[in-house]
């Protein structure tokens, strides 16, 4: 029997609306990766950042079912999960091939050359061998009706003593985002240590997030992550790629101009991070002027 659609749970048939808006473009991308021998750099990424607004959602939505239900979301967010790692480790490989063609002039020997254009082959047999065990894991979730199990979670029912908890449950992740964004970045900020900054990149992105998500179930809501925030993940990511290749660089490849010129670039974007770190203040995290109120729960027209 559908919900009774009253005021009380406008905010939880927003949130039932997204996430099954979400979970279409993840199941479109699985069919396109699926499909192609070679599903794009641009169409991993998109699906990748699909699977973790997906699961963010999840989150949020686990929250308001009765304790019986949500023992079927836990088990559904680990395969998606899992999905999404194996989903990064090739985007990884994609953006290292990318990199090692940024520096290619760099290799100046015919030695050098020849070292640099094997190990890309490398990278490009890596990706390749990951794509196919990537359509093969896909393939099988879809098949096994993965998708299929996280639109009967949405439909489950929720009580009406749980419908007006969402306002309250999405301040309260974006409260615990912005208390481990604090901490990483004051640990960044004393030692950037290469794990103290991706955990660091990690806090960043699991808060915009769900700041992403409460501003898309409440276009009023002032939790907006800040153009310096957004700024910062932008120059955590591009670092992280770099370390990423250069931890993964065989040693007798290290000496080389090319491998000296990822080094020199890496340098100089972990000066911006830290730079960037030292000026940038958390603050505390703000109370969306929506939540709580009218405009998420209540089913109101907020004045415009």
């Amino acid at each position: 029997m559908p919900e009774r659609r009253n005021g009380s749970n406008h905010g939880t048939d927003r949130l039932a609306r997204e996430l099954r808006r979400l979970l279409d473009e993840v199941a479109r991308g699985v069919e396109a990766v699926v499909e192609r021998s070679h599903a794009t750099p641009a169409l991993l990424h998109d699906l990748h950042r699909d699977m973790r607004r997906l699961r963010t959602g999840l989150a949020v939505w686990d929250q308001l079912l009765d304790r019986s239900d949500r023992t079927v979301l836990g088990p559904i967010d680990r395969r998606i999960q899992r999905l999404a790692q194996l989903i990064g480790q090739v985007r990884d490989r994609d953006v290292a091939v990318d990199l090692l063609g940024s520096v290619e002039e760099k290799a100046r020997s015919r030695s050098e050359r020849e070292r640099l254009d094997r190990y890309r082959g490398r990278l490009h047999d890596d990706a390749r061998t990951g794509r196919e065990l990537l359509r093969a894991f896909l393939r099988s979730e879809r098949d096994a009706l993965l998708f299929d199990e996280v639109r009967a979670s949405l439909r489950a029912p929720i009580r009406p003593r749980h419908r007006n908890r969402l306002a309250r449950l999405l301040e309260e992740h974006e409260a615990r985002g912005h208390a481990k964004l604090e901490s990483a970045h004051r640990r960044a900020r004393k030692h950037p240590t290469m794990d103290r900054l991706h955990r660091l990149r990690i806090r960043v992105r699991r808060l915009r997030q769900i700041s992403d998500l409460t501003g898309t179930l409440d276009p009023n809501a002032g939790g907006a992550v800040s153009a310096s925030l957004r700024r910062l993940q932008q120059q955590l990511g591009r670092l992280h790629d770099l370390d990423v290749l250069l931890v993964g660089l065989d040693p007798p490849l290290r000496d080389t101009r090319w491998a000296r010129a990822l080094r020199k670039e890496r340098r100089r974007q972990r000066r911006a991070v830290v730079k960037t770190i030292r000026s940038f203040r958390p603050g505390r995290a703000p109370r969306a002027r929506g939540v709580g109120g009218p405009s998420l729960d209540s089913g109101h027209r907020p004045a415009h």
